[in-house]
């Protein structure tokens, strides 16, 4: 079964969320009615283009915009139980991209590990605590064992550690074959030809992100005043009110400009929050609701403030990062990661996972280069 799923944009109607409510409609305001309204920037901000999430029965598979492609195992529909160890398949985009295979566990591995495809070692190896990792020919050669085999096992001596499902993992394969371009050829995962091994695509060029200015170190946080705190609530209308346990939050962006995260609804594991940028100073502060080239995961409607999730404000990055879970377990949900440009928040990186079946690491949609 092959069951093609939206982008992240359109993740927050397919999952089940609980106590996320969405805002209302912005409103420009600031302590008096009748002050002038701050003006929005006036450069426009071009949205990114993220590959989509693909499920083939029990393996999610995605591609991103630099063609590099990844492969996670699902727990099978109604299995119940997560598995121990989560198995990841990676193949670069272009000629020469390279193939790795992941085997990540869910608590520490120990000792020596059997790798076994119906019955026959394919690989011993030793973990570094919770992973391990191939690479290179050995990998290649391995994943293409699991393609075409029924069953696979992790063992460790006579005990078996895990038995990812396989199922649907060829079809898994093929596509990425097939969105890199290497179909037919003998550099492939599934689809193997006689073509040359370096038949592929080229990788498209890397988006470049660039700060607007040096981060600010963030050891004193911007202060509003009580009139400007008001301002801002009214700015970011929501249909839940927190209390105290949950107050803004506000970051030094740079020398202009702070930002704001007014927290607007919390469930039992998912706290948002609607981003404003704050100018003017300390007593002067008039904010505007932030500005992303590709919304949060689970935005609401159009011409709704944009909700982070579980935010976290890198300072010495200058990256904000917004993280929604599906369910408590976090394997399911969407995660984004932005940069400051000086002007909007810029997408650098976009996972997604749209079914809560035991994959707690989730397949790359879009990345950038972040300079700055």
């Amino acid at each position: 079964m092959t069951r093609l799923v939206a982008a992240p944009e359109r993740l927050g109607a397919l999952l089940l969320l609980s106590a996320l409510a969405l805002p209302l409609a912005a409103q420009s305001l600031h302590g008096d009615s009748d002050a002038p309204l701050p003006e929005p920037p006036a450069n426009r901000v071009t949205e990114p283009t993220l590959g989509r999430i693909q499920i083939f029965d029990d393996w999610a598979v995605a591609c991103d915009n630099r063609l590099s492609c990844t492969a996670v195992s699902l727990v099978p529909e109604g299995a119940g139980t997560a598995y121990s160890v989560l198995v990841s398949i990676q193949r670069h985009g272009g000629p020469a991209g390279e193939g790795a295979l992941r085997l990540i566990g869910a608590d520490q591995l120990r000792g020596k590990i059997d790798m076994m495809a119906d019955n026959k070692l394919l690989a011993r190896v030793t973990p570094a605590r919770d992973m391990i990792e191939l690479t290179g020919p050995q990998a290649l050669t391995i994943i293409r064992s699991l393609g075409s085999s029924y069953a696979f096992e992790l063992r460790e001596k006579k005990n078996v550690i895990d038995a990812p499902s396989l199922r649907g993992l060829p079809r898994a394969l093929r596509y990425m074959d097939e969105q890199q371009g290497r179909v037919g050829s003998q550099g492939a995962l599934a689809a193997l030809g006689d073509a040359p091994a370096d038949l592929a695509k080229p990788v498209p060029p890397d988006p470049v992100v660039t700060a607007g200015a040096a981060p600010v170190p963030d050891t004193s946080p911007p202060a509003l005043n009580d009139a400007e705190k008001t301002a801002a609530r009214r700015l970011a209308v929501c249909e839940g009110q927190l209390d105290n346990d949950h107050p803004l939050e506000t970051h030094a962006l740079d020398a202009e400009h702070a930002l704001v995260l007014l927290p607007c609804n919390a469930g039992a594991y998912n706290v948002s929050a609607v981003p404003l940028v704050a100018t003017g100073g300390v007593g002067r502060w008039q904010f505007n609701v932030a500005r992303f080239d590709h919304a949060p995961g689970f935005t609401g409607d159009p011409g709704t403030p944009p909700l982070i999730v579980n935010a976290r404000w890198n300072p010495t990055r200058g990256e904000l990062s917004s993280f929604a879970k599906g369910r408590g377990l976090g394997d399911c949900g969407t995660a984004e990661t932005y940069k400051w440009d000086g002007a909007a928040f810029r997408l650098t990186e976009a996972r997604s996972m749209p079914v809560c079946r035991g994959a707690w690491e989730w397949p790359v949609l879009y990345s950038a280069t972040a300079q700055g």
